[in-house]
């Protein structure tokens, strides 16, 4: 029996264990066709890594926005992306994502009435950018010792209103090395930046109302190898104009700053050597899309017993006034006062203008000054022509000189003043020596005196002989009337000899 029970169990395990083989090998293949059949899962998108050497902050593009309420997303171990948040959602969003591992920050679209940036969640980024948004007012500094080297806060409609340089918000950002402010409408230049001891780049295109000036502070020869301007090309900068009365902001590419640099190197030329004259560009001339800076040179106070020479090229304007100057012979024999337009030589010694004649600069100035000098005369043949031919945009100042005053001068110099008194601005003020007062009041009788002959005294002589004739004609009247109502004639009358025309009257 025992041996029949094994028999039957051997049959019976022999019939049933490969079907309990098979399952298993069904249920094997069925797992991996189970996880075939399974969605795969959205990948994560790896985050960019910032690259401070092409000046390129931690960014994501748009497609990459979260969808998730909180609007932030982490990307990768050190990087959070958030989009289209407000003040609320930021700082939601940025509490749950942030950690100490985050170093990158990117916040696209963000409508924030008031950042403050001296939040402790920033003190650990490296990168931070907050672009394409709408905020109000950045108020606050970063945090002390924050690591932040890449800032980027491009297209954010700033304001200098709104990225006060008093309240000095990047003020401890000493590893800062890269700044992309581009797309804004600051007006005023982040000059305590640039003006530190270390290299740094920065981006500002796009803000074309910038002062060129606080562009050249950055760029002079000792900021030089530390500012990088990032998208140079495209850098413009509002350069400040005035051309006498008129004032105008023209928009120039940042470029066109590097005259200046070359123009404080040619006005350390000017010779007498160490007169340290200061030389600025005065405006702008464009000449299709040539753009030639003009140059105003401030040589007064200096001392000078002559005109300066070796001006820096295309000087328009030069101001030579409070010196001991003697001669403007300068103007007519350097070249470099070719393109001069503009002189302005008050308080010297010069007494004469006639070396001007024939040269450039008297056929071409817009403004002549030479107020309080030691004139004697004014060369009207030398001046009639440019005058005539100005239109009115001519200016010839000559007050406080006094004038050698004869009958020429009231004949010929005091008309010819008056005719031109809209250019002679200044033109009451041209006085005549020896106490005679101004030329314009000049009477003939003051200076007109002439040597004196018989002729002198002929109206007289003629005078006396018509008083004589008057008597004359009266005392025979007076006879004759006599006469013919008293019937003789008057004691002169009788004693008269008879003459033969005396038949006339009987």
């Amino acid at each position: 029996m025992i041996l029949v029970a094994l028999w039957c169990l051997v049959v019976y395990l022999l019939g049933h264990v490969p079907s309990i083989e098979m399952r298993v090998d069904e249920s094997e293949q069925a797992a991996p066709k189970y996880r075939e059949q399974a969605p795969a899962s959205t990948p994560r998108p790896e985050a960019p890594k910032p690259n401070l050497n092409l000046g390129k902050c931690f960014h994501m593009d748009r497609s990459q926005c979260p969808t998730n309420e909180l609007r932030c997303v982490t990307i990768g171990a050190s990087s959070v992306f958030c989009c289209d948040v407000d003040s609320f959602t930021l700082k939601e969003g940025l509490t749950v994502s942030m950690n100490q591992n985050i170093t990158n920050l990117h916040v696209l679209n963000a409508n924030i009435g008031e950042l403050d940036v001296s939040q402790a969640v920033f003190r650990r980024l490296v990168s931070m950018a907050l672009t394409d948004g709408n905020i109000g007012k950045i108020v606050g500094q970063f945090p002390k010792h924050s690591s932040i080297a890449c800032l980027n806060i491009s297209n954010n409609n700033l304001t200098t209103a709104k990225l006060p340089s008093s309240m000095r918000p990047f003020a401890y950002l000493f590893n800062l090395t890269v700044l992309d402010a581009s797309a804004n409408n600051l007006t005023e230049f982040p000059l305590s930046l640039v003006q530190s001891n270390r290299k740094i780049s920065v981006d500002l295109a796009g803000n074309n109302y910038l002062p060129c000036k606080e562009f050249q502070k950055a760029m002079e020869s000792n900021n030089n190898s530390l500012v990088t301007f990032l998208n140079y090309n495209n850098t413009y900068c509002a350069l400040d104009l005035k051309f006498n009365w008129f004032k105008d902001v023209q928009i120039v590419q940042i470029e066109h700053l590097k005259v200046q640099r070359e123009l404080y190197a040619s006005c350390r030329n000017i010779k007498p050597l160490n007169v340290n004259c200061t030389c600025v560009p005065d405006r702008l001339e464009l000449l299709g899309k040539d753009v030639t800076y003009l140059v105003a040179v401030d040589c007064s106070h200096r001392h000078l017993k002559q005109m300066p020479y070796d001006l820096p090229p295309n000087t328009v304007k030069l101001n030579v006034s409070y010196n001991n100057i003697t001669s403007l012979e300068a103007v007519g024999d350097d070249e470099t006062y070719e393109h001069l337009r503009q002189l302005i030589a008050d308080y010297n010694d010069i007494d004469n203008i006639g070396s001007l004649e024939g040269t450039k600069f008297i056929d071409n100035f817009m403004l002549f000054s030479i107020t309080h000098n030691k004139l004697k005369n004014i060369h009207m043949y030398m001046l009639s022509n440019k005058f005539e031919t100005s239109g009115g945009y001519t200016t010839f100042l000559i007050g406080g000189n006094y004038m050698h005053c004869d009958c020429n001068t009231e004949k010929v110099l005091k008309p010819w003043i008056i005719e031109n008194s809209k250019t002679i601005q200044d033109y009451k003020e041209v006085q005549c020596l020896d106490g005679m007062g101004p030329v314009v009041d000049l009477k003939e009788f003051q200076v007109c005196h002439t040597p004196r002959d018989w002729t002198d005294y002929i109206y007289y002589i003629i005078g006396l002989e018509v008083l004589i004739l008057v008597l004359l004609i009266s005392k025979v009247s007076y006879d004759y009337w006599v006469f013919k109502t008293a019937g003789y004639l008057p004691w002169p009358a009788n004693k008269m000899p008879r003459l033969p025309c005396d038949w006339l009257c009987e």
